[in-house]
């Protein structure tokens, strides 16, 4: 049963184009009984066969009530799908680890609820339960850095008898960008002067800030000794210092050892850019296919540097 699913999952994934927008037709729309309706539908046949042996005009009566129930319910299920539009919006781009949100935007021409419900094909939970036209968030994780494409819409009802089950699938034309995610660095970074002079800082300057458990890596001398001999834990001490009249600090790819991950640098350089753009001091960040200047504010750019490094367009 598992490699059946499995094939037919493949299959369908073949044969569902990306698509901008899209319209749900007579061609896009599968009808099948539902678990009551089958049980319904075996009833009617040993009502229609004991009507048969025992010539009983209400068992007849019955068995062709029930089908022409079902048949009623085809086309009631069918008219919840019909005509239905659509379309993904623009989504925002989020930091590995944390859940992504899709917006879909449904449509359809008139003006009759309907109770339809999506989910990702490949998934069970149910995502969202729409009865008016509109956008709805449909949650994602994005556990890896890189471009998340948006996967494969399963849109089905079962309203209003819940004797059939009409249901389409839909791959629309979306993806967002997802960040490295954070991971603090006590490296020192290189701080460029207005004339161009590169001098090395100690995480921030000569104020000092406050304390911070101690990092291997760190250097020995920002050691809290006495905090040491009172608690007998290691911390640091961690100092900070105002950006220099027309200085900016910098960062390079390759200031990291070749023995440092790749994955484990775009998380460190990720940490910096952030921090750099709230503390409003700004950050030069150097990356093998260029430099990106991180300002107060405005760290987007150097953040899709990082997400899209090394990593070809999903075509989204």
């Amino acid at each position: 049963m598992w490699r059946w699913r499995k094939a037919l999952q493949q299959w369908v994934l073949r044969h569902t184009p990306r698509e901008a927008q899209t319209r749900l037709t007579q061609r896009r729309i599968y009808l099948l009984p539902t678990r009551f309706g089958s049980m319904m539908l075996l009833v009617a046949l040993a009502v229609w066969i004991g009507a048969l042996n025992y010539a009983v005009s209400l068992a007849y009566v019955l068995s062709f009530w029930i089908v022409a129930l079902m048949l009623l319910s085809v086309l009631l299920a069918y008219r919840q799908l019909a005509g239905l539009q659509l379309q993904a919006r623009a989504a925002a781009n989020v930091f590995a680890g944390d859940e992504a949100r899709f917006l879909l935007q449904l449509q359809w021409p008139d003006t009759q609820p309907r109770r339809l419900r999506v989910r990702w094909y490949e998934a069970d939970t149910v995502l969202a339960e729409c009865t008016t036209p509109g956008d709805y968030a449909l949650p994602l994780a994005a556990p890896y850095r890189g471009q998340l494409a948006m996967p494969v819409l399963r849109l089905w009802s079962e309203a209003p008898l819940g004797l059939v089950r009409a249901f389409s699938h839909v791959r629309l034309q979306a993806a967002l960008w997802v960040y490295p995610q954070p991971l603090a660095d006590p490296r020192e970074l290189a701080w460029h002067g207005g004339d161009g002079e590169s001098t090395a800082i100690e995480a921030g300057g000569d104020d000092f800030a406050g304390l911070a458990p101690w990092q291997a890596g760190q250097s020995l001398r920002r050691i809290a000794w006495r905090v040491y001999a009172r608690r007998g834990s290691l911390a640091a001490r961690e100092f900070t210092s105002p950006a220099t009249a027309g200085g900016q600090p910098s960062l390079s790819w390759d200031d990291y050892a070749a023995n440092v991950l790749p994955e484990q640098r775009l998380s460190h350089l990720c940490w910096h850019v952030l921090q750099a753009s709230r503390a409003g001091t700004g950050l030069l960040l150097r990356l093998p296919q260029g430099e990106y200047c991180v300002e107060a504010g405005n760290s987007e750019p150097a953040l899709l540097a990082l997400a899209r490094f090394g990593v070809r367009d999903a075509g989204g």
